[in-house]
């Protein structure tokens, strides 16, 4: 999936990628669902636009729960805010996961609520014994990727991200 200049925004890493795309995304009261265990800044993020975390709790294994997703969702439901490799748990959601989710946000497109998938993958470089970590891409089309690069560089304190939003999203069509 080739990426145009369009597609991609540099930020003050991937702090400033998320309010960027929440600023953009949600209006006062507007809910973002956070997926347990999140990490803490998550709340903050959406509080700065005045908008009300709904947080969902994983399954046991910390993998999300979808049937738990789905009963969370309301007609207030802007965007689901994921982290794999997770921080705090290292838990990294497979493909399945990723796709179920991307299947489950495409019902609810096609019904006219379009809700985003914000994938946070500072870790995403940062994982062993041959494990890779599915794209958000290729699960759903209105999905959009923040980064940073201070995590896989080992640049603790360099505040260099980007946010990515999907060449496949109908970005102005909703």
């Amino acid at each position: 999936m080739p990426f145009t200049f369009k597609d991609i925004i540099m930020t003050c890493g991937a702090a400033g990628a998320i309010n960027a795309v929440l600023k953009a995304l949600i209006n006062p009261g507007d809910e973002v669902i956070i997926l347990a265990p999140y990490f803490v800044e998550y709340l903050f993020y959406v509080d700065n636009f005045q908008g009300q975390s709904k947080v969902v709790s994983t399954r046991p294994d910390f993998l999300p729960d979808l049937k738990a997703i789905q009963e969370a969702i309301t007609p207030r439901t802007k965007a689901i805010l994921i982290n794999s490799p997770n921080n705090p748990s290292g838990r990294v959601y497979d493909r399945t996961i990723i796709h179920g989710l991307g299947d489950l946000l495409s019902d609810y497109s096609r019904k006219g609520q379009v809700i985003y998938l914000v994938a946070d993958e500072p870790y995403r470089k940062i994982v062993y014994d041959g494990v890779q970590v599915p794209s958000a891409f290729q699960a759903y089309s209105e999905s959009i990727v923040v980064t940073s690069y201070s995590k896989d560089l080992s640049l603790p304190g360099e505040r260099i991200g980007f946010l990515a939003v999907n060449p496949q999203a109908p970005i102005g069509t909703n």
